[in-house]
């Protein structure tokens, strides 16, 4: 066959491939059932005696099958062949281009030849390729024999025909992608799975629930067992007939003891039966003032009776209504001389019966704050009666938020401020103890408390200059305590903190701390200091307090009252807070000798987990942007210290990390 018939031959059977590999012609199905010694041609089916191949020459025909002809071209590529690999077929191509025509098809099957569209189940290359070194080279061989081995047969062959057999007959559409896109997929997938976790978590919670309610009623028979076996031993002891308490709970729950007949003769229980016909007496007026003397002796009587809470005289009276009936009384007396022998032990009796949430409950719903507010209003002139008024305000305002409201939209920070400002030196404890009661945020059944802003219309009124100006009294003044604590109270921000010190505060404070170091006062030194710690919160005032020698003289006190760790933690708490952000005022800390305070104090009071918390924190600020500072530390044996420390007490361990890692060190963690 001549050159230009084979070219022809060529060009004619790759037409007739290439219409047999696109799906618009049907040719592929009908070769599909040729025999394996005939080939397609343009013009249909030839033999081999028509492509004048001599069955004779055998031995010519295996030599040019081991090569491909050299008149020829790769089918794919049109180009020279490069590794040629033959089919079983019979048709060379090149190794790359034979294995990429398999790679776009499905590679789970063997290769159609693109000139005969019969399975390529074989690829044999050239010999003379073996004896090539070149990487492509072997590169191609190597991906021939992988697909050799698929194809050809063994174990290999066998278990990946058959797992294509099987992905081809059971097809597995997990994630479909038609209509029902993959994104609804996961949406459906994160729901199931949330309310999967949530019908686990709704189980698992009512088991610990079932398990806590088991836990309990087992801690309370065991209890309710043991006090059962506690009072049996008692009455045997005491030689009672009966049972006394049976192992209950007896707060509130009236029991008669020798010389009682009955419940009514329980002083309690009589006190109020005698007060309760008073006030129904006087139900339709007030009561007339022949009464007052005995009402009086009565509420006294009760205070009495009620002021110790072992004996539990407060629950009885609270139980049968002793806070309900108070108020009624207080509500008909009207303001005179001769009534407030009766208001004062009045508001004493009903102090002390207000002690739980349940109390200023029933105090709140009998309309007690607006009574107390108005007997307070009319009688602002009277000291005793102010005390006792204002020590009803602070029992019914300790944690409950509900009835600090109520004071103060009945206006009682503008009463505080009256009676703060009235030209009577009497001091009036209750009132200081009452306005921290108000401002301070002790109720946990509320998240957010409103105290803070309370705090502030405090100060915006005046009481907080009201305070300052009260605590300019000195040392001598038996106010200061409480008007210092009120005043801390009082001292929520920055803008509060610099006005009482605009106001004197910080000189009136250092001079009540020389006097308390001078007279020995303990609590006044304590208290000036938690004071003045609260107000060093202002960047302002830190300058203002060591423009003033603050830090020497607290030096000073600390060292008056070397054996009370009380008095120097709460000196440390102030040098802490002067320091923090103020490389200057840290210089001068150590000059007044803050590191030696330091250093003694830690020595002597090694088991003061507060006192050495403090430290720990002053020896932080003072060292954190001085590398002097960290010298001299160091060089007074500090690290020992702080290690002690942190080793010894739980509380203090963060900070003395902290301290350690300020100091410079790099096994502060160790």
């Amino acid at each position: 066959m001549s050159s230009l018939g084979s070219s022809k031959s060529l060009r004619d059977e790759m037409e007739v491939t290439t219409a047999d590999v696109f799906p618009e012609v049907n040719a592929a199905a009908v070769t599909e059932n040729l025999d394996r010694n005939e080939l397609v041609l343009a013009d249909g089916v030839v033999s081999a005696e028509e492509r004048n191949i001599e069955p004779d020459n055998r031995g010519e025909r295996k030599i040019e099958s081991e090569s491909p002809p050299e008149d020829d071209v790769c089918p794919i590529c049109f180009g020279s062949f490069t590794v040629p690999c033959r089919g079983n077929c019979g048709h060379w191509y090149c190794g790359n281009c034979i294995l990429q025509y398999w790679n776009y098809a499905a590679i789970s099957r063997p290769c159609k030849c693109p000139m005969c569209v019969r399975h390529i189940t074989k690829l044999s290359p050239e010999p003379s390729l073996q004896e090539r070194q070149e990487q492509e080279v072997k590169e191609v061989l190597d991906k021939v024999r992988r697909y050799n081995r698929l194809f050809v047969g063994g174990l290999t062959g066998f278990v990946q025909m058959f797992m294509s057999t099987l992905y081809t007959a059971a097809e597995f559409n997990f994630i479909p992608t038609g209509g029902f896109r993959i994104v609804t997929v996961f949406d459906y997938a994160a729901i199931a799975m949330i309310l999967i976790l949530r019908l686990v978590g709704i189980y698992r919670r009512r088991r610990l629930a079932q398990q806590k309610k088991k836990h309990r009623l087992s801690f309370l028979l065991e209890n309710h067992l043991f006090r059962s076996i506690e009072s049996e031993r008692r009455r045997k002891e005491n030689g009672c007939p009966y049972n006394i308490s049976g192992g209950i709970r007896r707060s509130g729950i009236i029991t008669c003891v020798p010389g009682e007949s009955s419940v009514k003769d329980n002083p309690v229980i009589a006190c109020l039966d005698r007060l309760k016909e008073f006030d129904s007496v006087s139900i339709d007026g007030p009561l007339r003032d022949e009464v007052f003397d005995e009402i009086s002796s009565l509420f006294k009587n009760l205070n009495e009776l009620c002021s110790s809470q072992e004996s539990g005289n407060a629950a009885i009276a609270t139980k049968h209504g002793a806070v309900d009936l108070t108020c009624s009384i207080c509500s008909k007396i009207k303001i005179s001389t001769r009534s407030n022998r009766v208001l004062v032990p009045c508001f004493k009796a009903l102090a002390v019966l207000i002690r739980d949430i349940q109390s200023t409950e029933r105090f709140r719903n009998c309309t007690g704050p607006n009574i107390v507010v108005d007997l307070l209003n009319d009688s602002s002139s009277d000291s005793d009666l102010l005390d006792a008024g204002f020590a009803v305000v602070a029992a019914a305002a300790t944690g409950n938020e509900v009835v600090k409201q109520l004071f103060m939209e009945l206006k009682i920070d503008e009463l505080i401020l009256q009676v703060l400002n009235r030209e009577s030196k009497t001091t009036i404890r209750a009132l200081y103890d009452a306005i921290c009661a108000l401002l301070t945020p002790d109720d946990f059944r509320v998240v957010a408390s409103q105290v803070y802003g309370y705090a502030r219309t405090f100060a915006k009124l005046g009481i907080a200059t009201a305070l300052t100006e009260a605590l300019q009294a000195g040392i001598g003044s038996d106010s200061l305590v409480s008007a210092s604590t009120a005043l801390k109270a009082i001292a929520v921000n920055d803008e509060i903190c610099k006005s009482i010190a605009e106001s004197g505060g910080i000189d009136t404070l250092l001079r009540c701390i020389d006097d308390s170091g001078e007279q020995g006062n303990k609590t006044a030194a304590k208290t000036c200091c938690s004071l003045l710690s609260k107000l060093a919160g202002s960047d302002s005032n830190k300058s203002t307090i060591v423009e003033k020698q603050g830090l020497d003289k607290l030096i000073t006190l600390a060292l008056r009252f070397s054996d009370d760790p009380l008095v120097i933690q709460e000196v440390m708490l102030i040098i802490s807070i002067i320091c923090l952000r103020s490389p200057d005022h840290a210089a001068k800390a150590i000059e007044a000798g803050a590191g030696d305070l330091a250093v003694q104090a830690m020595k002597r009071f090694p088991v003061a987990a507060q006192m050495q918390r403090n430290a720990c924190n002053m020896i932080r600020n003072i060292a954190v942007r001085s590398a002097e500072n960290r010298t001299i530390l160091l060089a007074n044996g500090i690290e020992k210290l702080i290690r002690t420390a942190k080793a010894n007490n739980e509380t203090c361990r963060a900070a003395a990390t902290d301290a350690l890692r300020d100091l410079g060190l790099d096994n502060y963690n160790n």
